[in-house]
């Protein structure tokens, strides 16, 4: 992996600890940087980017939902709702369904990092099977069980739910 900046490397470093402290049997994209895992019944992308010459920032992505059916209803319910959320956001790529928060990297502490983990999966875990009853699709557990067998579909799950790009 090459980092652009220093903060970016130590960035970096201090995520992958938090990651493997916090995420059982993580799996690190080795192309992007970005580490892949479930936490509790969502799947999690955490990834560092640089921000600037003296800052980075963590992403903190769940994906929540994928292959849905795209409408006014949905948009103005996804709206909605990240006006009225404390923390994070959702987007829509394609017909895919996300939710993020992002943490500024240089002041960076565990606690940090867990309570953003933790509200990006709790919010991702509460509106997936809502955002899938009514508009269809699959959840991303329900896509990874879907896949391979059981040693390869952590891999495979990460790089399949991967937006185009």
């Amino acid at each position: 992996m090459n980092f652009e900046t220093d903060i970016e490397r130590k960035t970096f470093e201090k995520v992958r600890d938090y990651v493997d402290e916090l995420i059982d049997e993580p799996y690190l994209d080795e192309e992007t940087g970005h580490f892949y895992g479930r936490y509790g019944s969502t799947v999690l992308e955490v990834g560092v980017e640089p921000y600037g010459p003296a800052e980075a920032v963590v992403r903190i992505t769940a994906y929540c939902a994928q292959g849905v059916e795209v409408d006014d209803s949905l948009l103005e319910g996804l709206l909605g709702l990240n006006h009225s959320l404390p923390v994070g956001a959702f987007s829509l790529v394609g017909s895919d369904v996300f939710f993020a928060h992002t943490l500024f990297g240089r002041t960076l502490q565990p606690r940090n990092f867990l309570g953003a983990v933790a509200a990006v999966a709790t919010v991702a875990d509460e509106y997936d099977d809502r955002i899938v009853a009514e508009y269809g699709g699959e959840t991303a557990l329900d896509r990874i069980d879907s896949t391979g067998d059981p040693k390869r579909r952590r891999v495979k799950a990460a790089a399949d739910l991967l937006p185009s790009r």
